[in-house]
């Protein structure tokens, strides 16, 4: 029975423990102290055999429960034969004891006695040797049975806890990070979805429009991970985050959460407006769903912008039909009261309400002097267009304006906005293009004008001069003379009134070297 003990005692401890190898495997969890029973069993099971160090044999059989069938009677042969392993070590420990004594007794010489000369003598020291008694037997049966039993019953709470037979979901990886810098939509990535034991079905949602999975089911025996891909159409710079959520009703531990983020430094957007100003991180400054924090001008008022949350990027022609429809221009600027920033504050809001996206843009000159403050509109044909819709009143916001302003001509004005460049300003009724090369072609046109009008005039007022008072005959070589300048003049009145019209009656001068840009969405 003690060596059945012993087979039992190996093969139990083999079984319960290979197979808590491979459930803590399966659960992902380290095997190493697992592996533990196992060798206890091997050694408690080899003491067994041997009949020799009974609390090794029996720690041994414990681990064996691990595999009930064998374990369980390993334990219970163990504690009846017991008696087997103190039987043998005391008899090894007696064994032991005499043979040192009597390798280490002391004899005497032998002497005839006078009464009985064939008797022999000891020594005292080997006729009064103590012999060995052994130890009395414990009876710790009913101890060791209640500690198996309440290994047992922890193993059982255990196998209940971990629950091994039905299947387990996991993902890899854990979680995922997205990151923009060139206003492209990221390069993808893959979720492998996987479980323990046996194939299941599963399926994932994600609470977030600019994450999309590919697919959003599926069976964890397939090798076609789940992929997936962001689109940031219609987001801003920031961080943002969101959860994949992966169900499978069969495993144990559904729902799992899988946390995904994603941070844009850079849309489209941003990277057009800092190309076309020709600007950098550093000079242009870009916010989204923030107030600017200015005066509007009297004390504790600020700017205070309202969005719409379904106001979209406009065309061309839809934003002129707006702005030639409004009448923000027509308000009256006062110093102190209603300046640039109030102007630029109510178009915003005004256009905004009509469902056209629309932002608020500060600017500083390089000369340190006063700022100002307009529209931009980004527009899906023209890309980015400034609107200087500031108009005239009691005081102008910059004194080289002063003589434009007045209250017959219309002050809705296309802006051109350019690092290192001065601000430059035509009428929404003569521009062309927002780009500055444009505004660049105008000015020289508009110079061209200037000059072509002012020798105009002077030849005006010669010619004036020249026949004041005198009288020329037809035939006659003045006459002809006079009447070549007349034509050429009015073919220069002609061509000067077409320019005009192309270039539009009003002129604004520029207004400063722009030096840094604020513009908040």
């Amino acid at each position: 029975m003690r060596i059945a003990a012993g087979i039992l005692t190996i093969t139990g401890g083999f079984i319960g423990g290979s197979l808590l190898i491979a459930i803590l495997h399966e659960l992902h969890v380290h095997v190493v102290l697992a592996s533990l029973p196992l060798f206890v069993a091997m050694i408690g099971g080899i003491m067994a055999l041997k009949r020799v160090h009974y609390r090794w044999a029996l720690a041994g059989a414990i681990c064996s429960i691990l595999f009930p069938f064998f374990g369980i009677p390993a334990v219970i042969l163990l504690v009846k034969r017991k008696g087997e392993f103190s039987s043998h070590e005391t008899a090894m420990q007696g064994k032991e004891k005499y043979h040192w004594e009597a390798s280490t007794a002391n004899y005497e010489p032998h002497e005839r006695d006078a009464h009985n000369e064939s008797e022999p003598s000891y020594s005292s020291s080997y006729l009064h040797r103590t012999p060995y008694e052994p130890q009395k037997k414990r009876r710790r049966a009913p101890r060791m049975i209640g500690i198996t039993l309440a290994c047992i019953f922890a193993i059982v709470i255990l196998i209940i806890a971990i629950d091994p037979f039905t299947p387990s979901l996991s993902a890899n990886p854990l979680d995922f990070g997205f990151t923009v810098v060139n206003g492209l939509n990221p390069p993808s990535q893959t979720l492998e979805i996987e479980s323990s034991r046996r194939a299941i079905t599963w399926s994932a949602i994600g609470d977030a429009q600019w994450l999309n999975l590919e697919p959003a089911d599926g069976i964890t025996d397939e090798e076609t991970p789940m992929t997936l891909l962001v689109d940031i159409s219609g987001m801003y710079p920031g961080e943002y985050s969101t959860t994949i959520t992966v169900s499978a009703p069969e495993a144990r531990n559904t729902p799992l959460k899988v946390p995904v983020s994603l941070v844009i430094t850079e849309t489209k957007e941003t990277l057009a407006i800092r190309e076309a100003v020709s600007g950098n991180t550093n000079n242009v400054e870009i916010y989204y769903n923030k107030q600017p924090p200015y005066s509007k001008g009297l004390p504790n008022t600020r700017i205070n912008l309202t969005n719409s949350q379904s106001a979209a990027d406009p065309t061309w022609q839809q934003l002129l039909q707006f702005l030639l429809a409004d009448d923000t221009d027509d308000q009256t600027y006062i110093e102190g009261v209603y300046t640039c920033g109030s102007f630029a504050e109510t178009l915003h809001n005004n256009v905004e309400q009509k469902g056209i996206r629309a932002a608020w843009v500060g600017i500083d000159f390089a000369d340190d002097s006063e700022g100002h403050a307009l529209n931009a509109f980004y527009t899906v044909d023209w890309g980015l267009v400034f609107v200087d819709c500031t108009g005239g009143g009691l005081e102008v916001v910059v004194p080289s304006l002063e003589e434009n302003y007045n209250s017959d001509i219309d002050h809705d004005k296309i802006a051109y906005v350019q690092l290192g460049e001065e601000y430059g300003l035509v009428s929404l009724d003569v521009a062309k293009s927002a780009e500055y090369t444009f505004y660049d072609q105008y000015k020289q046109q508009r110079q061209e004008y200037e000059s072509r009008l002012e020798d105009y005039n002077r030849r005006v007022e010669e010619y004036n001069q020249e026949i004041s008072g005198k009288v020329y005959y037809r035939g006659s070589s003045e006459y002809y003379r006079i009447t070549r300048i007349r034509d050429e003049l009015k073919q220069e009145e002609a061509e000067l009134e077409q320019l005009e019209q192309e270039l539009g009656s009003n002129s604004w001068k520029p207004l400063g070297v722009v030096s840094h840009v604020e513009i908040y969405w």
